[in-house]
């Protein structure tokens, strides 16, 4: 009986380690966000779990919401552990959060439990304006501004230390326009070389050098305006484009200085801010920002309810 015993145990935990690195597909054409003034931006999603995370620009709760029993749970709440801005976020290979607060100018780490871990005022450090996006490998996270030439870098291979200003840059580099939104999405390139970040007000692509921080100008047949969340795929650039509702492939060439913009897909999006993949979708946040009230807009068109996070099919 114990051997039998044992020999149960021993199944029923490989079975268990074995599923934790089957990564969970996404079942539904549309998750729920709880909320009527939610409004969500970044979206960060770890396939072994089958969750993913979404924070709200305006109260800066952050949920989880589960891609199998599409339940969706308040994770870590914005007024308690001083939040009230989230935008773009990843996850790291310590299940932390990392979380951009958008025109806070801050950034928030938050543990697997929905603890806020720490918290860093980088308006207060270097002068930011909006953070707004990040991307990360197994060493560093890299955060852009989408109001002062700068992205910032903090290590994530230990405990959290200082933010960095990592590289600052000019208008000669990369032109920033003096109103609306400009370095916004950044992904690392598969190889671990390069950034690559879009500029929403011009739709321009660029590659930053992570040894030299050298920068250059990817060539495009055609700009990416409203260029938001980015998502890299081998050679495939998946961009997010707000206005348009639609994801944009650009083949990038080998060495990411040129690419060719294809066709828009996506069905019934939103204003589509960041996206996460998973296996043949992409999971798109429509976050509805232009529906958000604002001092230059106090009474917008309402939003469509309830916020959703869409499973959308890549060609």
């Amino acid at each position: 009986m114990r051997r039998h015993a044992a020999l149960f145990l021993f199944l029923f935990s490989f079975l268990i380690a074995c599923e934790k690195d089957i990564p969970v597909e996404v079942t539904q054409e549309s998750y729920a966000i709880p909320g009527e003034q939610f409004f969500p931006e970044g979206i960060a999603y770890d396939p072994y779990a089958g969750v993913f995370y979404t924070g709200s620009t305006v109260t800066g709760d952050i949920v989880r919401v589960n891609v199998r029993t599409i339940a969706a749970e308040l994770f870590a709440p914005g007024a308690k552990q001083n939040r009230s801005f989230c935008t773009g976020m990843k996850l790291d290979h310590k299940d932390r959060l990392w979380v951009c607060g958008g025109d806070e100018g801050k950034v928030h780490l938050i543990n697997k439990h929905g603890e806020s871990e720490k918290i860093w005022d980088l308006r207060t450090l270097y002068g930011a304006g909006f953070v707004n996006d990040c991307d990360l490998d197994k060493h560093y996270i890299y955060f852009t501004d989408s109001r002062v030439q700068k992205i910032y870098r903090a290590s994530v291979s230990g405990s959290p230390g200082d933010i960095e200003e990592w590289l600052t840059f000019t208008n000669q580099q990369i032109p920033y326009a003096a109103t609306g939104t400009n370095a916004n999405g950044i992904v690392l390139t598969p190889d671990g070389k390069y950034l690559i970040i879009v500029i929403s007000s011009s739709g321009k692509l660029y590659r930053i050098d992570r040894a030299s921080k050298a920068i250059i100008e990817i060539t495009l047949n055609a700009p990416v305006t409203s260029g938001d969340g980015l998502w890299l795929d081998g050679n495939t650039l998946y961009v997010s484009r707000n206005a348009l509702n639609k994801i944009f492939p650009v083949t990038l060439s080998n060495d990411y200085t040129s690419g060719g913009v294809g066709n828009g897909f996506g069905e019934n999006l939103l204003f589509n801010t960041t996206i996460a993949k998973s296996g043949k979708f992409l999971l798109v946040v429509n976050g509805q920002l232009n529906r958000r009230p604002n001092p230059a807009n106090p009474n917008p068109v309402p939003p469509v309810l309830p916020f959703t996070v869409s499973r959308v099919p890549i060609p």
